[in-house]
């Protein structure tokens, strides 16, 4: 499932997305694309790194680049979209990481 929420203020508390079916070839890239960020912040904090080599920049990892441009058009919300409100829960442990996400979602229609 893809989502679109420009205005998310990651608080933990219900907000508006539009959501979509996503095919699996796409989940898979964006999970490789959020395993890359997240190694990336792993050598951040042990101070590897500074912030102006966050991939997201461009040009800092080629890979992520690529990964960026593939994943463009599924990120794009077709007509038929759906509007849902999202409870976003993080869970114990690490912020980000590299073998998955570390928050779930509870979906309901929007009012």
């Amino acid at each position: 499932m893809l989502t679109s929420n420009h205005d998310y203020d990651h608080r933990n508390e219900a907000d508006e997305h539009e959501v979509w079916p996503a095919t699996e070839a796409a989940a898979e890239l964006e999970r490789e694309q959020r395993a890359i960020f997240a190694r990336w912040n792993e050598r951040r904090k042990a101070g590897e790194v500074g912030p102006e080599s966050h991939p997201d920049h461009g040009g800092v990892d080629a890979r992520y680049d690529e990964l960026e441009l593939l994943l463009a058009p599924h990120r794009l919300a077709p007509d038929d979209v759906s509007q849902l409100v999202v409870e976003l829960r993080f869970v114990a442990g690490a912020r980000y990481r590299v073998e998955g996400l570390d928050y779930w979602f509870r979906w309901r229609p929007c009012r």
